[in-house]
Formats: C-alpha cells, structure tokens, sequence
C-alpha cells in the first residue's frame, strides 16, 4: 500500500517536477503536491500547510533554495528540505548543510530520492518525538515549581493568619470581667474576621492546587473542589461571563483532591478562553452535579463559548493538539485531564456545536462507605489541663495561650530542645501542640526524641501545619496516625482534640506563662 506523501514543490520547469513526482511514486508514495515558483507563492503554501516534505530546485529566476529554507526556517517549521538540483558544486551542497538543509541529490541521480525521503521523514518524526518529551518534561518541571511556590506561600501566610485570627476571636470573646468593646468597634473586628475567614479561603485553595499527585484515592466531596476551582478561576471568568451553579444532592466521589481540582481548574479556564471578553451578562458557565444511581456521580460544564467544530471534538484529547493560538495553550491540559479521571476509574465526553457553546461530561466513580466519622461530644467546658505549645512562631502560640488560658495551664515554647527539656526534668502535660515545619528542630524530630525520652507524652502530641508539606512529614503522618491540625486553627476542633486526652494522674502545676 502506497504511503500518503503531502509535498512542496519549489521548481520552475513542469518536466523536472514531473521527474521528481514520477521517482517518488516509484518508491511506494501516494504524492499529492503543489508546485511554486517565488517566495510570495512558497509563503502562501506554507500558510496552508502542513507539508510532510519539500524538494527544492537549487536555482530559479527570482530566488533559490537557501533563500526558500531561510523563510521555512524563520517561520520554525521543522519539514524534511531536500535540495535537488541540475548541477550544484561541492562547495555550494556543504554550505547547504551547514544551513540546515537535510539534503541533496542531482537530478541524474534520482534513484536515491525515496530513500532520502524516507530517512527523513523518520527523523523528522523522532525530532517531533523528542521535542514533545522535552515539552511535557519541561511543563511537568515548571508545575512542579509553582506547587513547591504555592505551598510556600500558603505556609509563609498561614503562620500570621493564625495568629491573627486567634487574637481577633480573643478579642471578640472577651474573657469574664474583660473591658466589653464599643459596638462599632466589634463591628470593625467582625468585619477583620470575615476578610481573614476569605484569606484563609484563599490559602486553602491554594494548597488543594499544590499537593503533589496523590496515588492513593479516597472520597472527595465534589462540591467543596469544583467551588474552589471557581475562586481559583473567578478573575479569569467574571469579564467574561456569569458563573452558575447547579447543584445537586451527590456523593463524595473516589479520587483525589487536588488533580480532580486541577481537571475542574482546567475545563473552567478553557471555558473562559472560548467566549469573548465584554459580554458577562449574556454568556454564562454552568455547572451541574446530578447522582447518577448509586455508582455514579456526574459533572457537567456548559459555555456560551464559540464551540468546537466536528472534525476537532475527538482531537482536542489529543497531546499537544491545540485550538489557541501560539504561545497560549500546550495542547496538553485536556489530554491530562482526560487522563487524570481515567486514572480515577471516571470519564471524560464532549459535545459541542459551532456558534452554540461546549458541554464537558465527567462521570466519576461514587465512593461507598461511611465518609464521616460521628462528631465527639463537645464538652461545655475543658477540665483544667496542661498544654505545652511548641511553634518557631512566638506570635502563633501567644495567639493560642490566650484563647486557651481561660481553660488550661499554658506553657509557650519556641525551641524543641526547650520543651524536652521541661519533659527531662519531670513535667508533664496533657496535650503537646507541635508545629509541624520548625527550623531548630522538625515536628516529626521532636517526636522521636519525646518518644524515646517519655512515651506517655509522645502519644499526646498534636500537630499543627501551615500547608508546606513535604513527603518525609506526609509519610511521617501516616505512619505514626497523631492528628494534625491545619492553621489557621478552628478552635472548635482543637477543642475538641484537646478533649479527648485522657488527664494526667499525678497533679498539675500552674504553667500559664510564655518563655
């Protein structure tokens, strides 16, 4: 079966290119071709490429081959260009492949066409190949940057975060006996609240969209991810068009977090890219959640975008197949998006009609079983307990002794090596609060250290992080099962890890001081 061969032909006389045309198809290829003859031609037939060869003459009256590779090149095309000539000199073919020009043959010697076409067509190919590996390892570096950037941020901005928020509550929850503030003056302090409750929703978008890809699956609250993909997306959107929701009554569903975040992330920006910008009132992104039985749960994302013609709809799951223009998209996200849900046990379809918008069906995996563990009692009060808070970050454990002194006897610490030192010489406590993340000495070190020199007092720590994960305190967390509680802390659950410590035996001295 002959071989498709799309062919650029630069010559000036019909019998030469009809020579070319009759060697070619003698070597097994099914050419189809155009025939140019000056740059201004050989410019427009690239613009309505692509070509998978082109053979050029050496000479023709108003330009020649060097100047014919010199535009092929300018415009980054990488096409097998093979020069053919009457008579060429020998320092002419090596100027030739000095420029680039993959080869050249004199039209006495055509037998040797098909091979050459042949040869590099392969590397042509295997450059190709080369340069998508290059391309996806590239991407997956620079994304592997931003998500080690983001999670640094995240943390750099939850340590005063806590500390903010922790004393903007004290305040608000003035202990007995306490100076009341003026109305307008908790107005003030409610009104810091919520803009800190919107920081650190910010914060925890963030975080879901650099954790690295987790391997393992669990359940996923749909909801909770495709509203944080919208906040993540909103600058990118509102100019363009309203956002609706439609939610329905769904199951968590089996994934995870942040590439399910990522897929949702991506869609809603496509989405965005497809529709004009100026016209916000009458497009619209509309996303839908439905159950679908009891396996199944379906997300749908409607546009008012432009849509995708027929021939395109199975081609834009293709890698490094792009609709936007140069510069703008990879050609990679949808692939990895299809690929990601596969992963998942989900799926991905698209229907869409020119001048009509897109719809992305996503069908994801129910995840069967008790998702929640029953809520612990909140007790009205803490019986009087001893807390040790161990955080590089003196501002966040002051924050928290006076949110806590009220109920317990407090001892902030900003060193380790301080805290096991309290504990070497015969204190004890009820509970540990332990920064995850410290620089003198890491959460996970002290832990090791506090559990060979007092066991009892190692089965108390609770861990706090900002977000900055690494893999060693991801691993370590799993391993070891403590709880962990993120920054800015919700007092609520703190209570009521706090709570759940058994109390010390032997009596308890006042520790409510700060070193």
């Amino acid at each position: 079966m002959a071989t498709p061969l799309h062919l650029l032909l630069i010559e000036d006389f019909e019998d030469d290119a009809l020579m070319v045309l009759r060697e070619l198809r003698r070597s097994g290829y099914d050419v189809t071709h155009q025939r140019v003859e000056t740059a201004e031609a050989l410019a427009s037939a690239l613009d309505s490429g692509p070509w998978d060869a082109i053979i050029a003459d050496y000479a023709l009256p108003r330009f020649d081959a060097l100047a014919a590779f010199a535009i092929v090149q300018q415009r980054g095309l990488d096409v097998p260009f093979i020069i053919v000539s009457g008579q060429i000199g020998e320092d002419t073919a090596v100027a030739a492949m000095r420029a680039g020009v993959h080869d050249f043959l004199l039209k006495d010697r055509l037998s040797r066409l098909g091979p050459a076409v042949a040869r590099e067509l392969r590397e042509a190919a295997l450059r190709t190949e080369r340069r998508k590996m290059q391309e996806q390892l590239l991407l997956s570096d620079r994304l592997a940057s931003l998500g080690l950037l983001a999670a640094s941020v995240a943390h750099e901005i939850n340590n005063p975060l806590a500390s903010l928020m922790a004393n903007l509550d004290f305040v608000l929850h003035p202990l007995e006996g306490a100076t009341p503030v003026s109305s307008e003056q908790e107005q003030a302090l409610r009104d810091c609240l919520l803009c800190s409750e919107r920081i650190r929703e910010i914060v925890r978008d963030i975080k879901i969209f650099s954790r690295p890809v987790e391997k393992e699956h669990g359940p996923v609250d749909v909801h909770r991810v495709l509203d944080s993909s919208l906040r993540m997306a909103w600058n990118h959107i509102f100019h363009r068009a309203r956002i609706i929701k439609d939610y329905g009554a769904i199951s968590p569903v089996l994934g995870s977090e942040a590439p399910l975040g990522q897929v949702f992330l991506n869609l809603l920006v496509n989405a965005a890219d497809a529709i004009p910008d100026g016209d916000s009132t009458t497009n619209e992104i509309r996303v839908v959640t439905r159950q679908e039985g009891s396996s199944h749960v379906r997300v749908e994302l409607h546009d008012t975008g432009r849509g995708i013609p027929p021939e395109l709809r199975e081609r834009i799951f293709e890698p490094f197949f792009t609709t936007k223009p140069v510069g703008v998209g990879t050609g990679l996200g949808l692939a990895i998006c299809r690929r990601t849900l596969n992963e998942m046990g989900g799926e991905m379809t698209v229907e869409s009609e020119p001048g009509r918008g897109t719809v992305f069906h996503l069908r994801l995996k129910t995840a069967h079983g008790d998702t929640k563990k029953p809520s612990q009692p909140m007790p009205e009060k803490l019986l009087k307990q001893s807390v040790l808070i161990l955080d590089d970050e003196a501002v966040v454990g002051r924050a928290l002794q006076r949110l806590l002194q009220s109920q317990c006897d407090v001892l902030v610490l900003v060193q380790g090596r301080e805290a096991l030192a309290q504990v070497a010489s015969g204190r004890r406590f009820d509970a540990i609060l332990c920064d995850l993340m410290m620089p003198e000495m890491s959460g996970p070190r002290f832990y090791e250290e506090l559990s060979r020199l007092a066991p009892d007092q190692a089965r108390r720590v609770i861990f706090m992080t900002g977000g900055a994960f690494t893999d060693q305190s991801r691993a370590f967390l799993a391993n070891t099962g403590m709880p962990c509680i993120d920054k800015p802390i919700e007092f609520q659950r703190l209570r009521s890890l706090l709570a759940s410590m058994p109390a010390q035996n032997a009596g308890k001295e006042s520790t409510s001081k700060t070193a």
